[in-house]
């Protein structure tokens, strides 16, 4: 080795191990820049940090100030010490642990449970929708099963007849239905039948009494007016045990009949209209106030072709019927009507004579029974 290449080394060893003592021993800031003889290397130190700018190393060992160094190569390594914690910050960075959270299983299940909530909705929400649609079946079907009741309200219309002509069909048939021979009323199958009677009143509102109308058709259109009126106020109020519980005891006064241009009660038929203007003593026998003690009702309405024969009829059942009254040839009892509306029968043991199976003299003693107010059915 020539004398040119050992001083070249002697001097590179000397700048190196004079910037390391001034590094270990000063702190102070420094700056320096050690080029091999190739420039290939550079070493910026700045403070007590140091930054390679260039990939190249150098392989040299430091002992201390004073200590030879070996070299190996003419490159140098050189260890200074580096800081990581800037590299170690940035790995443990927490902007770059975010990402993963969406990735974890935990987390996407807390979207899914809304998700699923609104699903248990949905699925329930149908439920309401079908309870719904059968409460509606069922409203369906209960309006398809109540035409035909509400249909009876429209036979009248069916039986229409000519203003000034009375049809008592319906009443008949409904008559025949509820009501025995013996006069019983079955009330509780007429309230389930009610629509025919309603039907049938409603026939007898709309007809409109003429002057070209016979005694018998208004004396029939009445009667049975009468019946029919005072069946609908127990039905009204049914079940009730007497007559006499409604209206404080006087539901014959109760203005609510609409007929003929007018709003009657069941008095004002009677007793302002059939008793004075037909004077026919027998209607006492034909209309009912449905007591037990009443004449009992006709299971048939009454016509103008038949009103004689039923008056008659009607007249000689209720005479001859001890439920009512008891005959003798010298004494008679009989019912309270007698004393009511004895001014229309005259003499009331004659009028009794005419009619009675048996003998009784004109001129019996009469005595009057008891009235029952009870409903004369069930």
């Amino acid at each position: 080795m020539d004398i040119k290449t050992i001083y070249t080394f002697t001097l590179a060893i000397f700048l190196i191990t004079s910037s390391c003592k001034s590094d270990v021993k000063g702190g102070a800031t420094l700056k320096k820049e050690v080029v091999t003889d190739n420039d290939s290397s550079r070493i910026t130190q700045s403070g007590n940090q140091a930054t390679e700018e260039s990939p190249e190393t150098f392989d040299a060992t430091i002992v201390n100030e004073n200590q030879e160094v070996d070299v190996h190569t003419s490159k140098v390594d050189v260890v200074t010490p580096v800081n990581l914690e800037p590299t170690i910050k940035k790995v443990n960075t927490k902007p770059n642990n975010p990402p993963l959270k969406p990735s974890t299983s935990t987390t996407p299940t807390k979207p899914q449970k809304p998700i699923q909530k609104d699903k248990i909705i949905l699925d329930k929400e149908p439920i309401n929708p079908n309870t719904d649609k059968i409460e509606m079946e069922k409203k369906e079907s209960d309006e398809v099963d109540m035409p035909e009741n509400s249909t009876k309200p429209e036979k009248p219309v069916q039986y229409d007849v000519p203003v000034g002509s009375p049809n008592h069909r319906l009443f008949d048939g409904f008559l025949g239905a509820f009501v025995s021979d013996s006069g019983n009323v079955d009330y509780s199958g007429m309230k389930k039948e009610e629509a025919d009677l309603d039907a049938y009143l409603t026939s007898l509102e709309k007809t409109k009494i003429t002057t070209t109308w016979s005694r018998d058709e208004k004396l029939a259109y009445w009667i049975n007016a009468y019946n029919a009126y005072t069946i609908k106020l127990i039905l009204d109020n049914y079940p009730l045990k007497k007559i006499t519980d409604l209206y404080g005891g006087k539901p014959w006064d109760h203005k609510w009949i609409k007929l003929d241009g007018k709003t009657l009660s069941l008095n004002n038929i009677e007793n302002d209209i059939i008793r004075p203007d037909f004077k026919e003593p027998r209607i006492h026998f034909a209309v009912n106030c449905a007591a037990k003690s009443c004449p009992p009702l006709l299971n048939s309405a009454f016509t103008a072709k038949n009103l004689e024969k039923q008056l008659e009829s009607q007249t000689k059942k209720f005479v001859n019927n001890n439920q009512y009254n008891t005959l003798g040839k010298s004494e008679i009892t009989v019912s309270k009507i007698f004393d009511w509306y004895g001014v229309d029968f005259g003499n009331v043991a004659s009028f009794i004579a005419r009619y009675a199976a048996s003998t009784v003299k004109p001129t019996a003693k009469v005595k009057f029974n008891e009235y029952n107010w009870a409903l004369n059915g069930k």
